[in-house]
């Protein structure tokens, strides 16, 4: 009896061991974790269209002109459906003003940084998140003359401050590629207006922008 039950304990117990490992192997692979599926780098640039307002309870003045913007972001995938992307980029803001006599075109050159709260559904992204901006350069170019916007020696009423404080609104999406796609809008909330005394106390201004990227983001997942 003996001779018999042992080499049949030790054929199962061979089998038992087999069949536990092939499942290791083939079907129960343990998923790869990278800080490439997490952690993305991309650059994007594109058009902007620019509103310039410059308003009081009564009036408005409001200009538009056509500009670019280009710069680099950085995106953590949090989870699944949720990431962080902030972003730091070069933009040109402002306006066009036909005003009753003159025309102005007003040119902002920022460096702004938006930092954008994303859902994420496949390769889709809709972000929304607030945005700093800073102007380094400003001009006002008005009969063939160009004055700095931020200079209250040079623009009198029509100066302006240079930190303006705002909101990005996003919809992105991401080709197998890396291509990368977006539309944003970025409205300014604080007043921007500084002047010289000379206009009215109430009078504010703010910066609207609409804007087109196309890019592209190195370390995307492309599963």
């Amino acid at each position: 009896m003996k001779k018999i039950i042992i080499p049949l304990f030790t054929i199962l117990a061979f089998n038992s061991a087999q069949a536990q490992q092939k499942p290791l192997t083939k079907n129960n692979k343990q998923p790869v974790t990278s800080k490439q599926k997490q952690e993305l780098f991309g650059i994007f640039a594109g058009p902007n269209l620019n509103y310039l307002d410059y308003y009081d309870k009564a009036t408005t003045i409001e200009g538009t002109n056509t500009s670019f913007h280009a710069g680099l972001l950085f995106q953590r995938n949090i989870n699944k459906c949720f990431a962080l992307q902030p972003a730091l980029l070069f933009s040109i803001h402002g306006g066009k003003i036909r005003d009753i006599d003159s025309t102005m075109n007003i040119k902002l050159m920022n460096i702004e940084l938006p930092i954008n709260f994303l859902y994420r559904y496949k390769q889709l992204m809709i972000g929304v998140g607030p945005n700093f901006s800073y102007g380094i350069n400003g001009k006002i170019e008005d009969h063939g003359n160009k004055r700095d916007v931020y200079d209250v020696s040079e623009s009198f009423e029509r100066t302006l401050k240079r930190f303006e404080f705002g909101g990005n609104f996003m919809i992105s999406y991401i080709f197998k590629k890396g291509l990368l796609v977006t539309i944003n809008f970025s409205p300014g909330f604080t007043n921007i207006y500084q002047g010289d005394g000379s206009a009215p106390r109430n009078l504010k201004a703010k910066t609207r922008m609409f804007g087109i990227s196309i890019g592209y983001i190195f370390g995307t997942n492309n599963e």
